[in-house]
């Protein structure tokens, strides 16, 4: 029998919806062990709230923890923000409120850059034969995976598989963006090179589409309202869900498609079993984003970067983060380095204030 994913409507309650989401799956005691000790893995990658559709809702995180204590469980929080890597640590977590929180509900909350990085082989890696979680990752009795749904420049879709980038630390992001040269196909590889290190212990993927993001994600696109909360067992199906409920072929996305060759995941959408609502209940097509795709040349599709001055804040986060080190501060606005631009996006996903947008060159 092949992986079930099942689509639930949220109406008032977040946590009601969460539990039936799991429900449909078999319970969350399916999964977890009394006594056990799980990390909470949100999309927390910036300042940008929930309701803008760029980070984790924290009613469906908080509620996961709420239903692992009553499971007679434990949850803890933990991220590596993207932002807060290469600038104050706990930026993100301040910025969006996450830290008072937790604090409310009594939940830890771990900001994992600041752990002892542990080593773990990648069975069949493409583009790494090791990779490095943070400890408490790999600590932890498993990871319950809550990613957001929404578009992404480089990969298309940023969901279950991509969300796990997040438990890289620091400087390996952008370690990992040069090493790929952000090919589009090469970059989709090292992720599913990262699931597989860490694919066994993943044991939920709780998808936050309450609101996502189409268009230019996973920062700077715009907000759609679907109302839904979509759980399975097996990211890659869950990501082939999300994919054909935004009215997309799942074989479009470089993950999608790698991972069913590579045998990290199913072959097609018709191997799913789809449990609650169904796709064509569920289904809102979203905006694709402009980002370069694989079956464009690179210098054909490179884009360059523009700083819309009007919004700019002059705070220099785009330049602590550029990966290729493309950009620097002049006067109270970044300029940029075509030439050592590797189309990474991740000074557009990161600026706090979506100053800074990717443009096509008949633009």
């Amino acid at each position: 029998m092949g992986p079930k994913v099942s689509i639930v409507k949220v109406e008032d309650d977040v946590k009601a919806a969460v539990e039936e989401a799991l429900e449909l799956l078999g319970g969350l005691k399916r999964f977890i062990r009394r006594g056990g000790r799980y990390l909470l893995k949100p999309n927390l990658f910036t300042t940008k709230r929930a309701e803008e559709g760029a980070t984790t809702d924290m009613r469906i995180v908080l509620s996961l923890a709420e239903l692992l204590r009553e499971a007679g469980a434990e949850g803890f929080i933990g991220e590596c923000p993207a932002m807060a890597a290469y600038t104050q640590p706990d930026v993100v977590f301040e910025g969006l409120g996450v830290r008072r929180l937790c604090e409310e509900a009594d939940v830890e909350l771990r900001v994992l850059d600041r752990e002892r990085p542990v080593r773990v082989e990648v069975p069949g890696g493409v583009v790494l034969r090791e990779a490095w979680f943070p400890e408490s990752a790999l600590r932890a009795d498993g990871i319950i995976n809550i990613p957001k749904l929404k578009t992404h420049v480089l990969t298309k879709l940023t969901c279950a598989v991509k969300n796990l980038f997040g438990l890289q630390q620091g400087g390996s992001k952008a370690r990992h963006h040069v090493a790929t040269r952000n090919d589009p196909e090469r970059f989709s590889h090292l992720l599913l090179d990262l699931y597989a290190a860490i694919r066994g212990r993943v044991l939920l993927n709780v998808v936050d589409a309450i609101v996502g993001m189409e268009g230019e994600g996973p920062g700077s696109g715009d907000p759609v309202k679907l109302g839904l909360i979509i759980a399975g067992d097996d990211a890659v199906a869950v990501d082939m869900v999300c994919t054909a409920l935004i009215g997309w072929d799942p074989m479009e996305v470089g993950t999608n498609r790698l991972a069913s060759e590579r045998g990290l995941g199913p072959k097609s959408l018709e191997e799913i079993e789809v449990l609650g609502l169904s796709l064509d209940e569920a289904r809102r097509p979203f905006k694709r984003p402009m980002g370069h795709s694989s079956l464009e040349p690179f210098i054909k599709a490179f884009r360059p970067i523009i700083c819309l001055e009007d919004r700019c804040i002059g705070c220099g986060i785009c330049v602590q983060i550029c990966p290729g080190g493309a950009l620097e501060m002049m006067g109270n606005h970044p300029k940029f380095d075509g030439e050592r631009c590797i189309q990474c996006f991740c000074c557009v996903e990161l600026c706090p204030q979506g100053a800074l947008r990717a443009v096509r060159r008949d633009e």
